[in-house]
């Protein structure tokens, strides 16, 4: 989840493949009509791997192919087919935007949630095992994108491992909670104002079967959707390795209640979760920087991944 600066006040299309290099950007079908776009990428001129590698970005209303840090995240497995998939009616033809916006497609606004993106990735990961007999799936999911990567892995075996960034604790609204506290241009006083709003923000949504309104580029599905999972849940409905690292610097989901979470799980007997503590690193755990310190999470990723092949 990119920042929030909340102020609260009160194929289905008949597709086939040959096992052949596909040209990108693909489309399929989903059940109402509307067309789902993805990228397959293969690091090989004549063949398809034997794995495939799925990452999903965070929240930002962008084109997945713009996300540096998914493109960082790609050099972990080099030798790996990689598939990313747009959001509801999202297209590569969307200009890239680090700022909020006003005008944004109505079917965004309409469908996009992490349980919608993680229907989606479903669509088409059993459309390319079907073609392409992928042995194993590896799934990777930045701040929001952890969401979808948690639902993708506690519903559908053919998961083989899961790894997420940022993805914070057991519920969203703490993660707004952390990105209220540690915002910089609020007043103590401003801070616990909004902490109220929000709750009075939150009441409000879960109430509600629909509203009419756009927020932090997003509609009312994708923030009812937000606040009501229960990532502790989802977690420990997947048997699979789940590698989960976390910043102690994360001011967009609470580092707190991440290692809370964690710990609560393991204590009741999880034992396929890892989990990597940075205490110095960010929401993104500085993989928006070309530094060491970016180096040293893919180097982790790269070693835990060679780690459960083994």
């Amino acid at each position: 989840m990119h920042k929030l600066w909340l102020i609260f006040e009160l194929f289905a299309i008949g597709c086939t493949y040959s096992q052949t290099i596909t040209t990108n950007p693909l489309k399929l079908e989903r059940e109402d009509g509307s067309l789902i776009t993805y990228y397959l990428e293969t690091r090989n001129d004549e063949e398809h791997s034997k794995n495939l590698f799925i990452l999903f970005q965070g929240s930002d209303y962008n084109s997945v192919i713009n996300n540096q840090n998914i493109n960082k995240i790609k050099t972990v497995m080099p030798n790996t087919d990689i598939l990313t998939i747009e959001k509801y009616g999202i297209t590569d033809t969307l200009p890239y935007s680090n700022d909020f916006r006003d005008n944004m497609l109505k079917e965004y606004l309409d469908f996009d949630n992490p349980t919608q993106r993680a229907v989606d990735a479903n669509t088409i990961i059993e459309s390319l095992i079907k073609n392409f007999n992928y042995e194993k799936i590896f799934v990777f999911g930045g701040s929001e994108g952890a969401a979808v990567a948690y639902l993708l892995a506690s519903k559908y075996n053919y998961v083989y491992a899961t790894i997420t960034i940022g993805g914070g604790g057991r519920f969203f609204i703490d993660d707004i909670i952390q990105t209220i506290m540690c915002s910089a241009e609020l007043s103590e006083k401003e801070k616990k104002a909004n902490i109220e709003g929000l709750k009075q923000f939150y009441q409000h949504i879960i109430s509600h079967d629909t509203l009419d309104f756009q927020m932090n580029d997003h509609g009312f599905i994708w923030w009812k959707t937000m606040f009501s999972l229960d990532f502790q849940e989802i977690i420990n409905n997947i048997s699979t390795p789940l590698l989960i690292l976390q910043g102690g610097k994360d001011d967009s989901a609470s580092p707190e209640k991440a290692t809370e979470m964690i710990e609560t799980l393991k204590q009741s007997g999880k034992n396929n979760i890892d989990y990597l503590y940075y205490p110095e690193y960010d929401h993104s755990l500085n993989l928006s920087f070309d530094n060491e310190a970016a180096e040293i999470v893919l180097h982790d990723i790269q070693k835990w991944i060679q780690k459960i092949n083994d």
